[in-house]
């Protein structure tokens, strides 16, 4: 692999190990786990459409 593919795995395995367990900790219920987990797919599919979209009309 590519040095440039590695060094951001590497990262965001890093960013995780420090963000899940206070992740965890406050989501303690599975509905309110449920619900937080719903938020962040809606944010994150809003990102990447909107990503998707730019690139379409300016390519």
């Amino acid at each position: 692999m590519k040095f440039e593919i590695i060094v951001p795995i590497i990262y965001l395995i890093c960013l995780l190990i420090l963000i899940a367990p206070r992740f965890l900790d406050l989501n303690s219920t599975f509905k309110v786990f449920l619900t937080n987990i719903g938020l962040w797919l809606l944010i994150v599919t809003i990102f990447i459409s909107a990503y998707l979209i730019y690139n379409h009309l300016i390519l």
